[in-house]
């Protein structure tokens, strides 16, 4: 079984889906009654109904799994904004308003939101294709939010602007979950950093 088939749960049938699904809903429901510690790969067997051999294969590890559920809630904010689009009439407006309601989402339910975030960054090796593929989805995002903008300075690529919005996103969360700075401060500070890199220029402050 490809890791990245059960990352997305593409090319899986109908029963490995819904046996997909029965170990995520397991995973979720242990991190909100325990955390980190309250996942553990022998309980998500025993409460998602399947054998601990057969989670192994689906996730090789705890991490792997828990990363895997953030790329799915990460999806899942790509899908709401399909639906609706983020508002703004500039590119660092439309930023604004995805990561505003991205942080409101993963806010909701903070046991869960920190269980995954220290998932994504102490994962190791092992997991790097797990979390490679949540901070692409969560790339695109940012750029359909940005639409046409550009970043400031002829010398900043493109490109290189929204990976450091991306790692700034996901840096600000490490920071929340590890105490550093209060929840209310993620918006600001991520709202900050768009209009630093695609904000007005000087000739149009």
């Amino acid at each position: 079984m490809n890791p990245a088939d059960v990352d997305t749960g593409r090319d899986l049938s109908p029963a490995q889906v819904d046996r997909r699904r029965r170990i995520l809903d397991a995973a979720v429901e242990l991190a909100r009654t325990g955390g980190w510690d309250g996942v553990q790969m022998r309980e998500v067997a025993r409460d998602s109904g399947v054998a601990l051999g057969t989670l192994y294969r689906y996730f090789p590890s705890k991490e792997y799994l828990l990363v895997s559920l953030m790329h799915e809630q990460v999806t899942g904010l790509a899908e709401r904004l399909a639906v609706r689009p983020p508002e703004g009439t500039d590119p660092v407006e439309r930023v604004s308003d995805v990561l505003r309601r991205a942080n409101r989402a993963l806010l909701r339910e903070p046991s869960v939101t920190e269980t995954l975030i220290r998932a994504l960054v102490t994962g190791g090796p092992a997991v790097a294709p797990a979390v490679a593929g949540v901070r692409d989805l969560m790339r695109r995002i940012i750029t359909d939010a940005l639409g046409l903008g550009t970043p400031q300075g002829e010398h900043i690529d493109p490109q290189e602007a929204i990976d450091l919005l991306t790692d700034v996103w996901l840096a600000s969360l490490v920071s929340w979950i590890t105490g550093i700075e209060p929840p209310e401060r993620l918006v600001e500070k991520l709202s900050g950093a768009a209009r630093f890199l695609f904000g007005a220029g000087p000739d149009e402050a």
